[in-house]
């Protein structure tokens, strides 16, 4: 990989999307960057060989400086890997909302000798079907890659175009899920408050674990007694007054709390679980 960079062409700057400051800000919002998430694309990637034949493929998210490659099949993946996006075919696929398809990378001056088409890649064909918004931005592509010059046919593109709406919405959902439920802890906390006024974000999750069951971590659980939250009777941790009277305030189901000892490890990483129980 060395070598071939190293001896790579540079690749010419392409075109800038006219609203790439937006396009930033929409790639941040959907939160992907920085997490592993390729479990919930790699179906997207399974679909494009299958489609279209490709020797590799992938879900690729482009922030403006580094692209990362989200999902993807035939060929490894690391999410949290940046490549630079100045030496990404991909970045060509942004400025427009149509594919983006060079059916032989040697006979394109943009791209003959780009490290991409060395060893180990050997890349020949590319096909980049952008991940456009309702807002009319692409945050990245879903591309297929071929090792020999190949060209697309007609019914393959249109099931490519769909495959990639596909993408888009998977990942439109989960921000519209996160907006959600940052709003729901939001008014949580809020209603916390009025009970422990000083209490923290790590409380009230505390508290939504100590509620659905009977756990939280022992730095939580001594913040909730002196808030009043909760008391220790026989050596059980059960909630107060004012406690089952936030539990009541906020909504959650009747059949959420079970009682358990304070060295129960804390669950909070079930957050939305138990957001989802909540009346």
């Amino acid at each position: 990989m060395g070598v071939a960079a190293a001896t790579s062409r540079k690749m010419a700057k392409p075109v800038v999307p006219r609203n790439e400051a937006l396009r930033r800000v929409k790639v941040a919002e959907t939160g992907i960057i920085g997490q592993d998430l390729s479990s919930q694309f790699e179906i997207f990637g399974e679909m494009v060989k299958l489609v279209t034949g490709a020797d590799f493929s992938m879900v690729n998210i482009l922030d403006g400086k580094n692209q990362f490659t989200v999902g993807g099949c035939g060929i490894p993946v690391d999410p949290l890997m940046a490549m630079p996006q100045d030496i990404s075919i991909c970045q060509y696929a942004l400025a427009s909302p149509e594919p983006f398809i060079i059916a032989d990378l040697s006979e394109d001056e943009r791209f003959a000798g780009i490290m991409m088409t060395k060893p180990p890649m050997n890349v020949s064909a590319y096909a980049g079907f952008p991940l456009n918004t309702t807002e009319g931005v692409v945050l990245g592509t879903l591309c297929a890659f071929h090792k020999r010059p190949i060209r697309l046919n007609p019914e393959q593109v249109r099931m490519m175009r769909q495959l990639a709406k596909a993408t888009t919405d998977q990942i439109l959902l989960r921000t519209q899920k996160a907006n959600l439920y940052a709003s729901e802890i939001g008014a949580l906390l809020g209603r916390f408050v009025r009970f422990a006024p000083d209490g923290t974000i790590s409380e009230l999750i505390g508290f939504l674990d100590f509620c659905a069951h009977g756990a939280a971590l022992p730095e939580v659980i001594i913040a909730l007694e002196k808030d009043g939250i909760i008391t220790q009777i026989d050596g059980n941790w059960m909630l107060t007054q004012d406690g089952v009277d936030l539990k009541a305030e906020l909504g959650l189901a009747e059949d959420g709390y079970r009682g358990a000892q304070v060295n129960v490890p804390s669950v909070g990483s079930q957050l939305e679980d138990l957001l989802e129980k909540m009346e």
